[in-house]
């Protein structure tokens, strides 16, 4: 029983591992817009508080999937910008949705940005390994 699991959990080691440090990405990611929205949306825009929120986030998802997940040894120099660019895609999203959402639908901030942070989340993983850590090499 203890070996197939360890073969299950080999065969699946990068999804499983991309699902657990995405939540903490998730987590993260959320708090950070969450306390900055809480301490700033009277003084600064709902869009200024989302790009200093994924600046934040990015930092924290880079170290996470290049070490953790995708255990990739190629170049930083290559892979941050990829890495950066499919957030990018993200960002530019984000700043259509969450306004648009906050105008449309009867949530507040913290609910809209919520459920789009599992849209991200999975969009991003397809991203991340196609694009980003691809040809990066691999640690066992």
């Amino acid at each position: 029983m203890a070996a197939q699991a360890r073969r299950v959990t080999g065969r699946y080691r990068e999804p499983i591992a991309y699902v657990l440090v995405g939540a903490w990405n998730t987590l993260f990611g959320y708090a950070v817009f969450a306390l900055l929205y809480y301490l700033l949306h009277a003084h600064v825009h709902v869009d200024v508080i989302l790009v200093i929120s994924y600046v934040l986030s990015i930092a924290n998802a880079y170290v996470g999937y290049r070490f953790i997940v995708f255990r990739s040894t190629g170049s930083m120099k290559r892979e941050l910008p990829r890495f950066t660019s499919v957030y990018l895609v993200t960002l530019a999203a984000n700043l259509v949705v969450l306004p648009v959402a906050l105008r449309l639908l009867p949530w507040n901030a913290y609910v809209v940005q919520g459920l789009f942070t599992f849209v991200i989340v999975v969009l991003s993983y397809f991203g991340h390994k196609h694009f980003s850590f691809r040809g990066g090499g691999s640690r066992g």
